[in-house]
């Protein structure tokens, strides 16, 4: 049974109100909601239970991204392969965060993340040509995937990877948001089967999907007027700080 230390009252607010900061985010830049709801719940609940109250608001979240921006067929097509190796990924990640201990990853994600997003900012790091897109897509899918299901940080590395690609505002919003989409569908099924999500959880879910829908929304009208290049370094500063976040998760809990 999930554990769930504060009164009710209490626990939905928190979860509102994290879901509403990582809703917000994620309307800016595409990507942060399950990390930022992750970090603020981390603080009174386990990642296990955690991710059983994220998960179905994180897919119905996705779901309303792809819409809004529309036109999903072609990147749907561009980025099959690396969407099914993630799935694959996502739930062998899983089934290794029911039975061992991810810190080790969490840093190891987190380190990658801030030197990443270093080299980006500061172009250091080339843009990956889309000729070599189809030999990286298995093993960047996988190994997002992986890490994803142990750290409940989906598809951070496709994020990164995406990034890579030069792509425009629109097209990255909307391959990031179609990538954690179709994933997600099997990350459900790997929870539930887990016993993550439960009749505890799902209330919860309900109140955080409300909260990140609306803050989602008010993001997006955000996103619409930042410039090319600033919506660019924002997306490298917010995975520069999920990855300090994921590093002090793992050393101090």
């Amino acid at each position: 049974m999930p554990d769930l230390p504060l009164p009710e009252l209490s626990l939905a607010l928190l979860v509102a109100f994290a879901f509403a900061v990582g809703g917000g985010v994620k309307g800016i830049i595409g990507l942060g909601l399950p990390t930022i709801a992750m970090a603020i719940l981390a603080n009174v609940v386990s990642l296990r239970t955690a991710i059983g109250i994220l998960i179905i608001p994180l897919l119905i979240s996705n779901l309303w991204q792809i819409i809004q921006v529309g036109a999903v067929g072609t990147l749907a097509k561009r980025f099959g392969l690396l969407n099914a190796a993630a799935a694959v990924g996502l739930w062998i990640g899983t089934e290794i965060l029911f039975s061992v201990d991810p810190k080790w990853m969490q840093i190891a994600l987190g380190c990658l993340l801030i030197a990443n997003a270093g080299m980006q900012v500061l172009g250091g790091m080339p843009v990956i040509p889309q000729r070599r897109e189809l030999a990286l897509s298995v093993p960047v899918g996988l190994v997002s995937g992986v890490i994803g299901g142990m750290t409940g940080s989906q598809g951070i590395v496709i994020a990164v990877y995406l990034a890579s690609l030069n792509l425009t505002r629109d097209e990255y919003v909307q391959g990031v948001g179609l990538s954690f989409f179709l994933t997600g569908l099997v990350w459900v099924v790997a929870i539930w089967a887990n016993g993550g999500i439960t009749v505890e959880t799902l209330p919860l879910s309900a109140v955080a999907l409300v909260a990140a829908l609306a803050a989602m929304a008010i993001g997006t009208r955000i996103r619409a007027h930042l410039p090319q290049a600033r919506f660019r370094q924002a997306v490298f500063i917010a995975m520069a700080l999920m990855g300090a976040n994921l590093i002090r998760k793992a050393v101090w809990g």
